[in-house]
């Protein structure tokens, strides 16, 4: 019954969201990359841990996982899956220093968001970005350092579409920004694969997917 409410709510969402959202967005899964001239750093100005410092081991599985459709692929998804595994709730969000979108939906309250929600985790997948990691750009959001970045390879230079890669833990991730939420047991509750959000929205459904049902 929980599930199936979600996702409904889940459609609800994505068929009221605003038509500028995905006019927007275009320019981030079809439009040609804006590479920044500068290198990304994936050295931490505030704390912020990324990739390079965490364990990429997957930690064995003794029973199926509803977030667990095919075997980790790159050593980001192997983090992730651990991590949303973990008691309590996770935020995973899909995002590229070049793409517009992406950078406007930072500077419309990502920070504060973190901020509000202390007991969830948030991972912020860099992808398409010719496995640069994007932690400069985080930092210039003043995101608490208890986010994580992780970069997800490509198969290739990610300025030609079809070496990128369009999933994620056998999950479809066909736009940037995206946003997924998930339970303590690894569970998909909530696939917001639209481009940009509102925080107030995102919190609604943190809210929604903590609440005792």
């Amino acid at each position: 019954m929980r599930s199936s409410v979600l996702v409904l709510l889940s459609l609800a969402l994505v068929a009221v969201a605003p038509a500028h959202a995905q006019e927007e967005s275009e320019e981030c899964t079809v439009g040609q990359l804006e590479m920044a001239s500068s290198s990304s750093s994936t050295a931490s100005t505030n704390g912020r841990t990324d990739s390079s410092a965490m364990p990429t081991t997957r930690a064995a599985v003794t029973e199926p996982r509803p977030a667990v459709s095919v075997s980790p692929a790159t050593e980001a998804e192997s983090f992730v899956q651990d991590r949303i595994e973990k008691d309590g709730l996770h935020v995973v969000h899909f995002w590229a220093p070049w793409c517009s979108n992406s950078r406007n939906e930072l500077g419309n309250g990502w920070a504060g968001l973190v901020a509000d929600n202390p007991n969830v985790t948030f991972t912020f997948v860099t992808v398409w970005n010719d496995d640069k990691s994007g932690t400069a750009t985080l930092n210039d959001y003043n995101l608490p350092g208890r986010v994580v970045e992780v970069t997800q390879p490509d198969l290739g230079p990610s300025d030609e579409e079809a070496n990128r890669r369009y999933s994620f833990l056998g999950l479809p991730v066909t736009w940037i920004p995206s946003t997924w939420i998930f339970h303590s047991n690894g569970e998909l509750a909530f696939a917001m694969n639209y481009g940009e959000m509102e925080m107030e929205t995102v919190q609604r459904l943190l809210d929604a997917t903590s609440a005792d049902w």
